[in-house]
């Protein structure tokens, strides 16, 4: 199997089917454009150490799909730690509705994102350099975001503590994780429903547990909405 061949293509159709959504031709033709696009960065800058077209195809694009029932329509994501832009660009192409900000401190994989929306012709997408420490202190970015969407932090606490200034009320932060996250321990005596407390912030939890199409290999998204909200 090949990037972005018919197979392939047909593979990101099935597979988000199985997740119970429906992704046209286009879209997973889109996709898969992004996919030749990020292995050929991926020669000269460090995006992504997933090459093989299967796994690409699974562990990336159908993985990052698993968020879209937990996202809505016309919503303002901001995902942090994007890297070769996941979730973030699977999310804007199956909803281009939304309006996403890929966030990374990495200059060089902004670049690669910045020529990845021009490439695919999103709109309704921009790439950003920076910490969020930073970001997260200046009026364009505070209390902006109706979800902040991760795949990146080995901590949930540590995610939980930067991501927060970004939320606006009513919303909540998604951290998508695999079977090994760093993270089990904090979760661990925790219910799929229940309540955590993180940086000392009181945290309602959701854990939405699903098993990746064709491979069957675990993963979580664990959601958190502040408590308390003033």
């Amino acid at each position: 199997m090949e990037i972005d061949s018919e197979k392939w293509r047909q593979t990101l159709i099935e597979g988000a089917l199985k997740l119970g959504l429906t992704m046209s031709v286009n879209q997973a033709r889109t996709m898969g454009c992004h996919a030749l696009e990020l292995i050929q960065w991926n020669r000269v800058t460090n995006l992504t150490s997933i090459t093989d077209p299967l796994d690409v195809a699974l562990k990336h694009y159908v993985d990052a799909l698993a968020a879209v029932p937990w996202i809505g329509d016309r919503t303002r994501v901001l995902d942090a730690g994007s890297g070769g832009g996941f979730p973030g660009i699977p999310l804007a192409i199956m909803q281009p509705g939304l309006s996403v900000i890929l966030v990374d401190s990495v200059r060089k994989k902004v670049s690669f994102l910045k020529h990845a929306i021009r490439t695919l012709g999103l709109s309704g997408i921009d790439a950003v350099h920076g910490r969020l420490e930073d970001l997260g202190r200046l009026p364009g970015y505070r209390a902006k975001f109706d979800r902040v969407v991760c795949r990146a932090f080995s901590s949930l606490e540590d995610f939980a503590i930067l991501a927060l200034p970004f939320l606006a009320p009513g919303g909540c932060l998604l951290a998508m994780k695999g079977p090994q996250a760093n993270h089990s321990h904090e979760t661990a005596n925790q219910k799929d429903d229940g309540a955590i407390i993180l940086g000392g912030i009181s945290f309602s939890l959701r854990i939405h547990r699903y098993r990746l199409p064709f491979l069957d290999a675990r993963r979580s998204l664990v959601m958190l909405m502040p408590l308390n909200e003033s």
